[in-house]
């Protein structure tokens, strides 16, 4: 990866953390939980939300994480509900977020600089959406699972995440992971283009 590239993916980065953890942040407060306001993370400052391994892990392999943000579903009125909107919407934004970006990239001519950020931004924010579905802690799909699950299902999936941590991470260094959601990245931006091109 050269400097530049490198510049590129840190900057798009930042803005992919911070907007999925602002949005999880947001929706929990909404929702009556006063965690997020207590620790300050219903904010759009980067330094809130970045966690420094998760960062460095994004911008060199494209999949990454935040800084949890603290939740208290017993603040909400529906905590099923509640939990479902706090840990699907963030990912929503990002889906949202890096169509924005492919959209401003394909209907611009701008510089290559730019474009390459417009590029890089979209990828991995749309990455990041479905990174985060996946039902291992501390992603967002586990919590999602867990709500959906009996308590029996939840206490032996609690028992089991240390290993099925391993997996993930073995799969993101092997390049698994992004073999199984690269394709549906770029299924997603080829739409876009051809529905461009047919307007």
């Amino acid at each position: 990866m050269s400097f530049d590239n490198l510049i590129y993916s840190a900057l798009a980065a930042v803005v992919t953390v911070t907007i999925h953890e602002f949005v999880k942040a947001l929706i929990s407060s909404l929702l009556g939980d006063p965690l997020p306001k207590r620790d300050k993370r219903v904010s759009l400052n980067p330094l809130r939300h970045i966690e420094p391994i998760g960062f460095i892990v994004m911008v060199a392999l494209g999949f990454g994480w935040g800084k949890p943000v603290d939740t208290a579903s017993i603040y909400y009125k529906d905590r099923k509900t509640g939990t479902l909107l706090t840990y699907i919407l963030p990912s929503v934004a990002n889906l949202l977020l890096g169509i924005v970006f492919y959209l401003v990239l394909t209907m611009t001519r701008l510089s290559v600089e730019i474009n390459t950020f417009l590029f890089t931004a979209a990828l991995l924010n749309i990455r990041h959406a479905f990174f985060n579905i996946i039902p291992v802690y501390p992603l967002d799909g586990a919590k999602v699972l867990s709500v959906l699950r009996n308590p029996n299902q939840v206490i032996r999936m609690v028992n089991g995440q240390m290993f099925h941590q391993m997996i993930l991470i073995f799969f993101v260094l092997w390049g698994i992971v992004a073999r199984i959601i690269d394709p549906i990245c770029f299924a997603i931006f080829s739409f876009i283009s051809r529905t461009y091109i047919g307007f």
